[in-house]
């Protein structure tokens, strides 16, 4: 089944708004038109953060200047887009980063955001399943700590992530049950 731009970050934000959480959604720009400029506006609107993301690992082997560039181009987009600047924070395509982009984002006062150990939604060798994901999850977490759950992909906006939807449903409520509350990374530009 092939999902509209958007569906699945639409559901992920309904889970939030009847859960009374607040996430960070880091956005990969080119992924962004007019048609999925009103979920990310919705995003602002229901408080949550957001901030940048890249779809690739070539960003590592730019000059200083030209990633803060890049970025600042990115940050642009989306602020004409949807009217709100993303705050100043990026993740990196898998995690990769070097000492060129620290760099850059020490140009533009950004901060390089990952996650907690093992808390990311990829499965080893297998498609992510919610409970397994809600298991892991639940485990492992601790104070402070970044999961992330991936509501596309980078190279296909459309990809089928429903996991991600049923596992934030199930964690939100386990995690709160266990003493953790929920925030964003950063409040604003």
């Amino acid at each position: 089944m092939r999902w509209r731009a958007g569906a699945l970050t639409g559901k992920c934000l309904d889970v939030l708004a009847r859960e009374g959480a607040v996430a960070t959604f880091f956005l990969l720009d080119r992924h962004l038109d007019a048609d999925t400029a009103p979920i990310v506006a919705r995003m602002f609107d229901e408080g949550h953060a957001v901030a940048l993301h890249s779809h690739t690992r070539r960003l590592m082997v730019l000059s200083p200047a030209k990633f803060a560039q890049t970025l600042q181009a990115a940050a642009d987009r989306i602020e004409r887009f949807t009217g709100h600047r993303p705050c100043r924070a990026f993740r990196p395509h898998g995690g990769w980063r070097s000492g060129q982009m620290y760099a850059g984002l020490a140009l533009i006062d950004h901060t390089l955001i990952g996650w907690g150990w093992w808390l990311w939604d990829w499965d080893w060798f297998r498609a992510p399943a919610p409970e397994r994901l809600v298991r892991r999850f639940a485990g492992r977490v601790s104070g402070g700590d970044i999961i992330v759950m991936h509501d596309g992909h980078h190279e296909d906006p459309r990809a089928d992530r429903r996991y991600a939807v049923d596992a934030t449903l199930r964690l939100i409520p386990l995690l709160r049950d266990q003493g953790f509350a929920f925030g964003t990374i950063c409040s604003g530009p």
